[in-house]
């Protein structure tokens, strides 16, 4: 007979005048292909045959492929995630839970920037999940990516949203707690403003780690780094220090994050502001800029990234920032 039908996943051997067919089931054995002989072309039963053999290979392929919950649940159970901050961890768990909701059943290999932003437009999110939802699907692709899973980038060229970042406190309200007659109120933002730390540090922050006029302490983001900041003690934060009264180990002893935090917005509420902690740790950025200190200056303070400073760096008074350069211009004019 003539030559058979070329058809996909089959290979022909010719012995004599006949031809015999042999499928590809793409299995493999021993690291060679498997292939499953089947009726000689031409004869009742042969496309059939290649039918089923077709639909049984594409079935296992479809099974095999993973999805992006089985991504998602095997980032859950890494070593990237074990090392997170508990409170970082939380935050990622949450939002995985969305990823899954959305996109967990997309084959991990499939999933577009045009896929994410579908949902994003769509979901009637507020900017910080939004912003959430998108870093952590970026750091579970960085993540497959990195280990060979998937080259696709699906946040590609997704835009923050805007709104989404933790404003600082205004000036009349930072100024107000600081000297608020209620101790934990007063004493908790006084750590928070002059030193920059979370909210999760600051309640962590034991008197041992005040040494002399330095507080050293490892922050928990970063704690698998092993960087361990020293945080010269402002004047105002020493004075606090001195006149509150040691109950326990930690220097906010007797209140935990969450109860901390939701004093200190009811603080800030009554006074007209919707705050949150975080924003006085871009306060304290913003105070160390505009009082001329360098961006590396700053980092080594809070500890957080050159990048992070400098963004921050945009509300930044210039008038204020303007005079403590020109301080610094005069001080080295009259050293010359």
């Amino acid at each position: 007979m003539r030559k058979p039908p070329d058809l996909k996943h089959v290979k022909y051997v010719r012995r004599g005048v006949r031809w015999y067919a042999y499928f590809n089931t793409g299995q493999k054995a021993g690291g060679k292909a498997i292939y499953a002989p089947m009726p000689q072309p031409g004869t009742v039963g042969f496309h059939d045959s290649y039918a089923a053999l077709l639909a049984g290979r594409t079935k296992r392929q479809v099974e095999a492929q993973a999805t992006v919950a089985d991504l998602v649940e095997e980032y859950r159970r890494s070593s990237d995630l074990a090392d997170k901050a508990d409170n970082t961890q939380r935050l990622y768990r949450s939002q995985l839970r969305r990823i899954v909701e959305f996109w967990g059943e997309f084959p991990a290999d499939d999933l577009h920037p045009a896929d994410v932003r579908l949902v994003l437009d769509n979901e009637n999110w507020n900017a910080g999940t939004r912003n959430a939802v998108t870093a952590v699907l970026a750091v579970l692709y960085r993540w497959a990516r990195r280990r060979g899973k998937t080259k696709l980038e699906p946040t590609k060229d997704i835009e923050r949203a805007k709104g989404g970042e933790h404003d600082p406190w205004p000036e009349d309200v930072l100024q107000a707690a600081l000297a608020s007659e209620r101790a934990t109120v007063r004493l908790a933002v006084h750590l928070l403003y002059f030193t920059g730390l979370r909210i999760g540090d600051a309640c962590a922050l034991r008197w041992g780690d005040v040494r002399g006029s330095v507080i050293r302490i490892t922050p928990q983001k970063t704690r698998r780094f092993r960087k361990t900041l020293a945080i010269p003690v402002h004047r105002d934060l020493r004075a606090e220090l001195d006149r509150t009264t040691p109950t326990g180990i930690t220097i906010l002893s007797g209140t935990d994050q969450r109860r901390l935090r939701l004093e200190l917005q009811a603080f800030t509420r009554a006074r007209g502001v919707e705050t949150v902690p975080h924003g006085l740790r871009k306060n304290a950025v913003i105070a160390l800029l505009e009082e001329g200190c360098t961006v590396p200056e700053v980092s080594a303070i809070t500890g957080q990234t050159f990048q992070v400073v400098e963004h921050y760096a945009a509300k930044v008074n210039n008038d204020r920032l303007g005079q403590a350069a020109m301080l610094k211009f005069e001080a080295r004019s009259r050293a010359e």
